[in-house]
């Protein structure tokens, strides 16, 4: 071969080289600027009425408002409330429509994360856990009484554990959880450093060493996006004992749309018995102001 095929051949094969490099930079850059947009599937959505026996909840933080919703069966005051935490852009207003199921005496609660749905700011993980520790706090100054069980379903799964570790509550249900995020995504992107990139690991295998809580584990029956290994990984380090159901004829995003889901969330959390708070609720960080009084959960009818 001559010297000059052979110095073609290096340039070449030099510049495919650096047109490939450059390629993944681009793209390492590009998720690592939007992360918190893809990781949350963060869309907001046009003004709408909440649908009826709904109320509203706000509290402030940088760039706007976080806004939740609440709301409880039946005419009497609630003994028991789910405080759900949504999955990766899950339209908690939609979701809503599924408390029909709920049965007398059980209250509801949920929220959109920053910048989704109808909250403002930039989500990440820190935000999450954060706004759902001011809601909760919010719903224990209104209803001193109530017994709250936290439910977290795929992503909220993760803010639901962390959430555990700063406040007490009842009981602890997970919906397709998963046992770290990070592991979940690298799997998608397998060539890309997601260690290095990415900033909400939401590593669920190590925060949850420290729930006390009663536990509950619901698995869809077939789950193309968190595989079941990945919640039975997170069920192996559990520190405690975990109740496991499956819900037959659901798949990872059909899950909560069936009644079976919801009767058994209320059946579990009814069944728990009552116990002392283990710790003084954490106070809320210092960029988030609540808006107005508290709304009492006896006026969503």
């Amino acid at each position: 071969m001559s010297s000059s095929l052979m110095s073609t051949l290096i340039r070449r094969t030099l510049a495919t080289t650096l047109v490939t490099a450059g390629g993944f930079a681009c793209y390492w850059t590009y998720l690592a600027v939007n992360q918190e947009r893809l990781l949350f599937d963060a869309r907001r959505r046009p003004p709408r009425d909440l649908p009826e026996g709904i109320i509203a909840y706000s509290h402030t933080v940088p760039g706007g408002m976080v806004r939740g919703y609440l709301y409880h069966a039946g005419d009497d005051g609630v003994e028991d409330l789910l405080f759900y935490l949504p999955g990766r852009g899950e339209d908690v207003l939609d979701t809503l429509q599924y408390v029909k199921w709920l049965p007398a005496g059980m209250g509801f609660a949920t929220f959109d994360y920053r910048g989704l749905g109808h909250s403002d700011g930039m989500p990440s993980e820190a935000s999450a856990v954060a706004d759902a520790s001011q809601f909760l706090l919010h719903i224990r100054r209104a209803h001193p009484g109530v017994r709250v069980h936290v439910v977290g379903r795929s992503l909220g799964t993760g803010v639901a554990i962390q959430l555990a570790d700063l406040q007490d509550f009842e009981s602890l249900q997970l919906i397709t959880p998963y046992d770290s995020l990070l592991e979940i995504v690298r799997k998608r992107f397998p060539l890309v450093p997601l260690r290095q990139l990415m900033r909400h690991h939401f590593d669920s295998i190590s925060h949850c060493k420290k729930v006390v809580q009663s536990t509950k584990v619901l698995l869809a029956e077939s789950d193309a996006v968190v595989p079941h290994e990945c919640s039975e990984r997170l069920i192996a380090a559990w520190p405690g004992p975990v109740a496991l159901q499956t819900i037959p004829g659901t798949d990872h995003f059909t899950i909560v749309e069936h009644e079976a889901t919801w009767l058994a969330l209320c059946a579990f959390a009814r069944q728990v018995p009552a116990h002392a708070p283990a710790r003084t609720a954490a106070a809320p960080p210092a960029d988030h102001t609540e808006a107005g009084e508290p709304l009492p959960l006896a006026a969503a009818r």
